[in-house]
């Protein structure tokens, strides 16, 4: 019976993760329902109530993860990204290279603060009609764009919902993305962009100078702002949240407190109430995540992760284990998507550091750059490089299309893994015995 049951669950629990990569599939639904099929079934095998369910499901991260989504909205609303991609294009006073390395860490920037989407939403508009003004191909810029967000991804604990359960997880604070990420994500961003600007940028045509001249002159960042007072507000509050995180590990109260203080002040203002916010959240991913966190307790209940025999590793060094780890939940990310992948292996990599002693340190590296940098082998394993791809369908830009994003996201992708691999074996040897 036992058997019967663990099988039954596996099938509910492909079904979902299948459901999540098909566009045309309800996968919100989908999930629910074998959530709640998991539950009965465990529930009914195992005796277990409601209150285990209920500690099945990372609250933290959930309302992190819902904060974040409304200040995000709301600076959103407020153009603080606009006039700051806008003040980064000022900056780079119309040189071509200087633009992508422009676009390029304002793009990495805003991804290790909001969601890689929000960025890819804001930013790739903006860059098509610079670009069209000033009559270049967007394409490149759009390119190196989608790969560096993804980099950008890897700076903070709570730039994306797949970090913030990671970092939830395992007690991540922002200290301990500076100390073991920052380095290795500053090498690898300054590269990609090296090699975009080096091997692709410098055969395109110029920008003409008197258009470039006429740009800088009318792009001004004022005319994003519609109220001064409100946006410097909103503005204030926002980084002041971003940089709040470096102190204090308990980001989730701080993200609740500040997205409180935005829906409030911005309401009073007559600007974004809160029933328009939520309007706006991404449900979808949230009750995807809470019903993935019940079936992945079911299957740990069950005794599914049993079946994996992670005893057999224990005779592996843990730097082989650890790249090990790299690579599959890297193909894995690409091929499907990053955010099921992530939740599979979580209890995978928690199981290898509590039960067989594994260094959690490189295990936890391993987890997180894989799933953050391995979307970029395929177009489909990242929404952000979906989405920047339609948008510039859309927009008729020439010298981007599927073909071209997937042969330079795959080598750029090969690129970042093999990187890491390399970082691994110091890593390893360095923290033996983890955190």
């Amino acid at each position: 019976m036992k058997i019967l049951s663990q099988i039954l669950i596996f099938i509910i629990f492909m079904i979902i993760i299948v459901s999540y990569t098909k566009e045309k599939w309800d996968f919100v639904s989908i999930s629910l329902l074998g959530m709640i099929i998991c539950a009965l079934i465990v529930g009914v095998s195992n005796s277990l109530t409601i209150e285990n369910f209920i500690e099945f499901v990372e609250i933290e991260a959930l309302i992190l993860i819902l904060s974040m989504q409304i200040i995000t909205q709301i600076a959103r609303e407020s153009n603080i990204i606009e006039y700051f991609a806008i003040r980064m294009f000022r900056l780079s006073k119309g040189n071509q290279h200087f633009f992508l390395y422009t676009i390029c860490l304002t793009g990495a920037f805003l991804a290790a603060i909001i969601s890689d989407v929000i960025v890819a939403i804001i930013l790739v508009p903006v860059i098509i009609r610079i670009c069209n003004f000033l009559k270049i191909k967007a394409g490149t810029y759009l390119l190196a764009l989608t790969i560096v967000i993804n980099i950008g991804s890897l700076f903070t604990p709570f730039s994306s919902g797949e970090n913030i359960i990671i970092s939830q997880h395992f007690q991540l604070d922002t200290k301990f993305f500076i100390t073991y990420y920052w380095g290795f994500s500053f090498i690898v961003l300054f590269l990609t962009i090296f090699l975009v600007d080096y091997f692709i940028l410098r055969k395109e045509p110029k920008i003409e100078i008197a258009r470039k001249e006429l740009l800088l002159e009318i792009l001004n960042p004022s005319i994003v702002i519609t109220n001064k007072k409100l946006f410097y507000f909103n503005t204030l509050v926002f980084f002041g949240t971003i940089i709040s995180f470096i102190f204090i590990s308990q980001m989730y109260i701080i993200a609740l407190i500040s997205s409180m203080i935005l829906v409030l002040v911005n309401n009073r203002h007559g600007e974004v109430p809160l029933k328009e916010v939520l309007k706006k959240i991404n449900w979808e991913i949230i009750f995807f995540f809470i019903a993935m966190f019940i079936v992945i307790g079911c299957m740990r209940e069950i005794g599914i992760f049993n079946i994996f025999q992670l005893q057999s590793l224990q005779n592996f060094n843990p730097i082989i284990v650890s790249i090990m780890m790299l690579l599959l939940v890297s193909f894995l990310s690409g091929l499907l998507a990053n955010t099921p992948i992530m939740l599979i292996f979580l209890p995978i990599i928690d199981n290898l550091i509590s039960n067989f002693n594994f260094p959690s340190i490189p295990l936890v590296f391993s987890l997180l750059v894989a799933v953050n940098l391995g979307g970029n082998i395929l177009p489909q394993g990242a929404m952000c490089d979906v989405l920047t791809l339609k948008i510039a369908q859309e927009n008729n830009v020439k010298n981007l299309t599927y073909k071209r994003l997937l042969k330079n996201g795959a080598i750029f992708a090969l690129i970042h893994i093999l990187i890491s691999s390399i970082i691994l074996i110091p890593l390893t040897i360095l923290f033996p015995n983890g955190v």
